[in-house]
């Protein structure tokens, strides 16, 4: 299985979901990049939380974190993979799979 991710999965582009931009102005693009770590760092948490209660669970590696959104990819005791996306409203199954198995199976 290949792990690259070089297109953006339909789900995405359908949910709103964009990259955040570079800005002109300094102070502008560094609050913008400061956004993006905190919701990786908030993933990273939710990971740390759970991941007694899980047989695998990890940030996603290959889909983008926005200044609002993060993914995880959990694999469950049972053996079931799930993408979740991470916002402010709480965690939610985007995908029945891992990450890099939609991006590369599409």
């Amino acid at each position: 299985i290949g792990c690259q991710m070089d297109y953006d999965p339909p789900e995405l582009k359908e949910s709103g979901f964009t990259n955040f931009s570079v800005f002109g102005d300094w102070e502008e693009s560094e609050f913008e990049v400061a956004d993006v770590k905190d919701m990786r760092l908030e993933a990273e948490a939710v990971v740390n939380d759970v991941i007694f209660a899980v047989s695998h669970m990890s940030v996603s590696k290959y889909l983008p974190i926005g200044e609002d959104v993060a993914f995880i990819n959990v694999e469950t005791k049972e053996g079931n993979k799930y993408c979740l996306e991470l916002t402010e409203a709480g965690l939610r199954v985007r995908f029945h799979s891992h990450s890099y198995i939609i991006l590369t199976h599409q």
